[in-house]
This record gives C-alpha cells, structure tokens and sequence, in this order.
C-alpha cells in the first residue's frame, strides 16, 4: 500500500509512502486509498502527510482537489504537511496554496488542529 494511515486524538493521519507519485496506475492507487480510508474513518480531522514525497506528477493536484471536495461533503477539516518546497512552489504557482491548508510537518498540523480557541 502506497499510504499508512493511524488515529490519534481524534485526528487521522495518512501519510503517502511512496518518495514519486508519477504514473497514472500509482496515482489512481493512492487516491482510491485516501478516499477509502476518508469513507472509513469516524474522525473529523485529517492530515495528509506528503513527507516521503520529492515528487508528484500534476495530475495528483486534480486528485487532492477531490479529495478536498469529499472532505467538505464528510464535514472533514482537512490540513497536507511535510510538502517539500519544490511542490509548495506548484501550490503557489496553482493557487491552491489559497485552497489547502498547509503546514510545514505533521507535529505543526496536529498542534494547529489541538490548538483550542478562546471559548473552546
């Protein structure tokens, strides 16, 4: 399986574990993976960890607006970490810098997701 996936304080984590996210068949892959472990789950958080990720082909960014789409519908807060520079620079570049909640690693996005309100 190209991703590995645990809960923990009602936040789940799905990390991709394959370094190159390229090919048309790995792609489908992974994204029928997120989906159904987003189908799965009962937790209202969720990190998609890109860590291992140096590379992903441009197709992968349609892939994550729609698992941004099945998030909103699941009522999902959803936040990517660990994107490597030369892809957050894609995510400038495509604007969806504006759309994705993005932080700098999964410890930064549990925190922001721990992180309680004045009133909360």
């Amino acid at each position: 399986m190209a991703i590995e996936t645990y809960s923990s304080d009602g936040i789940l984590t799905i990390q991709f574990q394959t370094p190159r996210i390229l090919d048309e068949a790995q792609l489908e892959q992974v994204t029928k993976d997120v989906l159904t472990q987003l189908d799965k789950t009962t937790e209202e958080k969720v990190i998609l960890d890109f860590a291992p990720v140096q590379f992903m082909s441009s197709s992968m960014l349609g892939k994550l607006v729609m698992i941004h789409k099945k998030c909103k519908e699941f009522k999902v807060k959803l936040k990517l970490s660990g994107i490597s520079p030369d892809i957050r620079e894609v995510f400038k570049i495509s604007r969806l810098d504006k759309l994705f909640d993005i932080e700098k690693d999964q410890a930064a996005a549990r925190k922001a997701f721990l992180k309680r309100g004045l009133f909360g």
